[in-house]
C-alpha cells in the first residue's frame, strides 16, 4: 500500500475513485471509510465501498462514532497507518478527527480530494493562513477547542520543500503558491455509466442550508415553490428530514428521490432533466462536467440577503455569493471554450 485514504462522506470516496482511475493507482491506495452516523450517508457510503472494490481498491470499514471507546480504537488503528503511508489522500481537510491523524503523518505527499465547495474554503483558508475551520462554524468554546487542532493542520497541508500538496478538484482555486492543482474530470464516472436518458422538465438539488441554520426553512420553501412545479424531481440532500421534504413534495409537485449514491452518479445513472437548479452548492461546478455530453443545463440560484437568519456569519454571507460568482464564471469560461 501506497496511498492511504481519509474519507468520510459517499462523494468524498467518489472523489478518491476518479482520483485512482486518473493516476492508475488503485491497485497501491486503500481506502479507510470513517462511517458517519446518519443512515443515508451510511447506505450511500456502502454503495460507493462496492464501486471501489468492484475497481480492485481496498477497503476498510471504521466506526470512530460508536461512543468513545470506538472513537479510541479507530484513532489508535489509524494513527498506525497513517503513519506507515508514503502518500495520504485526505477527503476533508476541516474535519475534526482527520486533522488529529494529520499529526501522525511523515510522508511526503498529500493529495485533497473535493470535499464539494468546502475546497474553495481550504484553498482560502491556506492563502490567508488561518486555521482550517468550516465556513458555517460558529465562535464558541468548541471552537476555541479545536482551534489549535485546525491551525496545526493547516500547516501540515500547506506546499513546503518537504512536501508536496495537490488538490484533486474541480473548483477554481488560485492563489497558494506552491499548491499542483489535478483536474477531476470525472472520467471514471461517465464510462461507468455511460449516457443516461432525460426527460422533460427540471430537477431540482435539495442543500442543508435550512438544517445548518443559514436559511429560515419558510424562506426556502417559498423559493423551492418559485422555481419550479410539479414538473420534475427533487433530490434530497441526506441531512433534510422527513417532515421538510413531505412539505416540499405537497407544495411543489415535485417526486422527492433520497439518492442511494452521490448525485454525479445519480443523474449519469438517469433519469436527468434537461434542467438542474440548485442553490449555492458543489453540484454546480461538478454535475456539467459530470454531465458534459447530456446537454442538461445547470443553473445555480442565489441565495438572497432576505432569506438569511439574521445570525449568520459575515462570513458565511461573502462565502455563499463567492460560489455563486466563481460558478458563473466557470461556466462562462466553457461556454466560450466551447465556441472557439
Amino acid at each position: 500500500m501506497t496511498a492511504l485514504a481519509l474519507v468520510e462522506s459517499p462523494v468524498q470516496l467518489l472523489h478518491v475513485i476518479e482520483w485512482c482511475h486518473a493516476t492508475d493507482s488503485g491497485d497501491r491506495t486503500s481506502i479507510a471509510v470513517l462511517a458517519p452516523r446518519d443512515a443515508t450517508s451510511r447506505l450511500q457510503l456502502r454503495t460507493m465501498q462496492g464501486y471501489a472494490m468492484q475497481e480492485g481498491i481496498e477497503t476498510r470499514w471504521h466506526e470512530p462514532r460508536q461512543g468513545a471507546m470506538a472513537l479510541w480504537r479507530s484513532i489508535s488503528s489509524l494513527r498506525r497507518r497513517v503513519a506507515g503511508a508514503r502518500r495520504l489522500v485526505v477527503g476533508d481537510p476541516f474535519s475534526g478527527l482527520v486533522q488529529i491523524l494529520l499529526a501522525a503523518y511523515h510522508g511526503g505527499d498529500v493529495v485533497v480530494v473535493d470535499d464539494g465547495t468546502s475546497t474553495m474554503e481550504f484553498a482560502a483558508r491556506l492563502a490567508e493562513e488561518t486555521p482550517l475551520e468550516r465556513w458555517d462554524a460558529r465562535d464558541g468554546l468548541q471552537a476555541r477547542l479545536r482551534r489549535p487542532s485546525a491551525t496545526r493542520a493547516r500547516r501540515l497541508l500547506t506546499p513546503s520543500p518537504g512536501r508536496q500538496v495537490t488538490v484533486f478538484t474541480v473548483m477554481p482555486l488560485g492563489g497558494v503558491p506552491g499548491l499542483a492543482i489535478h483536474p477531476n474530470r470525472y472520467d471514471w464516472t461517465r464510462r461507468r455509466f455511460g449516457r443516461p436518458a432525460v426527460t422533460p422538465g427540471a430537477d431540482v438539488i435539495g442543500t442543508s442550508l435550512v438544517e445548518s441554520g443559514v436559511v429560515a426553512e419558510g424562506a426556502y420553501l417559498k423559493q423551492i415553490a418559485a422555481l419550479v412545479e410539479g414538473s420534475g424531481r427533487y433530490y434530497a440532500h441526506r441531512r433534510e428530514s422527513a417532515g421538510k421534504l413531505a412539505r416540499i413534495a405537497e407544495l411543489t409537485g415535485l417526486q422527492v428521490v433520497r439518492p442511494e449514491a452521490p448525485l454525479e452518479i445519480e443523474l449519469c445513472r438517469g433519469p436527468v432533466a434537461e434542467q438542474v437548479v440548485s442553490f449555492p452548492s458543489s453540484v454546480g461546478y461538478t454535475l456539467p462536467v459530470a454531465l458534459a455530453s447530456v446537454g442538461t443545463q445547470v443553473r445555480m440560484v442565489p441565495v438572497q440577503a432576505s432569506w438569511l437568519r439574521p445570525e449568520v456569519s459575515a462570513r458565511a454571507r461573502s462565502f455563499l455569493t463567492a460560489i455563486v460568482a466563481n460558478q458563473a464564471a466557470v461556466s462562462g469560461a466553457r461556454r466560450s471554450a466551447s465556441r472557439r
